[in-house]
């Protein structure tokens, strides 16, 4: 079978208040070609196809329209991630076509997807995103009293996942007794030991503990390990930066976020992943890479070398732009923007602003009036001049007078 795995769609996010809804368009698009074009059998997406629980009207037609699409051609398995409202998005997971599995429930954890067929064929252990505070009891699977429950699992990520995985282990071995080797995925959408994040995810830290150790899906959570045939591939979300995560035998990787949502993806490719499987295990793992309709950069120079030769390229771009000169520029923001439309964030900053901002013991020391001074002098990046300082003193000294008064 060839697989593709793709996740962090994030439908209805925009970056420093600019739609980005013409980039999901194209991406869309680009994927439903995708899928025709190489014969995928099968998509998998782990979580986050939302940016947020309650997502705008025209994002849930957008998903709406890219999953008639993509069904048309081949079954989809989809989870939630952490920006996801899992009960909207598995409101109707049971009344759904066949070639449309939306796995929201961690109850489900455990039960394997089924594509293709007994001989060629592949399984999918579909597991969404499990914030510890409200499964740690639906899951516990830790030994309790005889007149009552099991205790709750501790409050981590990492407990969490492991118990998912012990799921999924109990239901391989059965499979495996019965001599069923088709290659088994998974996919979890966490933050997973190894992997490096960018500056656009939301921090999912709870109890101190965000991250799971990729040994587990070595292990599925079992202290003494797996014995036999385990996963072949692990279909991660959750990190926009796509890669491969070491720390275990089996095959880890994000497929990464299709749209760049910070500044700090500049100059990072984009890809989905493709997944050949054989009839007992994954061949070959593949990227494949996103055309880009608007790229993101960071920029940084004087006014002059920013306005003298403006690369095409970044005047198409969406652009982080600093101004490095001594003193902030007139006019700084309209005149960057004339020449780099696209620039969403444009600042200022000093090669001498730091030796200009004083530390707290500093501060301490000096009067209101010389703080104001400090203050003006570190964002202007030089000393004021004798007539700016009069009218700083002047202005100080008639607001104490009001206070007087």
């Amino acid at each position: 079978m060839l697989i593709l795995h793709t996740s962090d769609w994030h439908l209805g996010r925009t970056l420093h208040g600019e739609d980005l809804s013409a980039s999901a368009d194209a991406f869309l698009d680009w994927l439903i070609g995708l899928v025709e074009e190489r014969g995928v059998d099968a998509v998998v997406v782990s979580g986050d196809v939302y940016d947020r629980a309650v997502p705008p009207v025209d994002s849930v037609r957008r998903l709406r329209r890219a999953l008639v699409a993509l069904c048309a051609r081949a079954p989809v398995v989809l989870t939630s991630g952490n920006h996801d409202g899992p009960v909207r998005l598995g409101a109707f997971a049971g009344l759904l076509d066949a070639r449309l599995t939306v796995v929201t429930d961690p109850l489900s954890v455990g039960t394997a997807v089924e594509l293709g067929g007994a001989d060629r064929g592949a399984l999918v252990y579909a597991i969404p995103y499990l914030e510890p505070d409200l499964v740690r009891q639906q899951l516990s699977d830790l030994p309790g009293g005889e007149d009552q429950g099991p205790p709750p699992l501790p409050r981590s990520h990492e407990a969490v996942v492991a118990a998912a995985l012990r799921r999924v282990g109990a239901d391989l071995r059965r499979r495996r007794a019965d001599g069923d080797e088709r290659p088994a995925l998974c996919m979890a959408h966490a933050f997973i030991t190894g992997a490096l994040p960018s500056d656009s995810e939301r921090d999912i830290e709870v109890g101190g503990v965000a991250s799971v150790s990729a040994s587990l899906f070595d292990s599925l959570g079992l202290d003494g390990g797996f014995e036999g045939h385990g996963l072949d591939y692990v279909a991660a979300g959750h990190l926009h930066r796509p890669q491969d995560v070491a720390g275990a035998s089996v095959p880890i990787r994000y497929s990464g976020s299709p749209i760049a949502y910070s500044f700090s993806e500049a100059g990072a490719d984009k890809s989905v992943t493709l997944v050949s499987t054989g009839p007992t295990s994954v061949l070959s793992v593949e990227e494949a890479p996103v055309p880009v309709l608007r790229e993101v950069r960071v920029l940084e120079g004087t006014m002059d070398a920013l306005l003298s030769d403006p690369d095409p390229g970044a005047q198409r771009s969406y652009c982080s732009v600093t101004v490095t000169d001594a003193a902030r520029p007139a006019q700084m923001v309209p005149r960057i923007r004339e020449a780099y439309p696209h620039a969403l964030v444009v600042q200022h900053r000093s090669p001498a602003e730091a030796s200009h901002r004083p530390g707290r013991g500093a501060v301490a020391s000096r009067s209101p009036r010389e703080v104001c001074e400090e203050f003006f002098e570190a964002v202007g990046g030089r000393a004021l001049d004798d007539e700016e300082r009069g009218v700083a003193r002047s202005v100080w000294e008639r607001m104490r007078g009001e206070e007087r008064s």
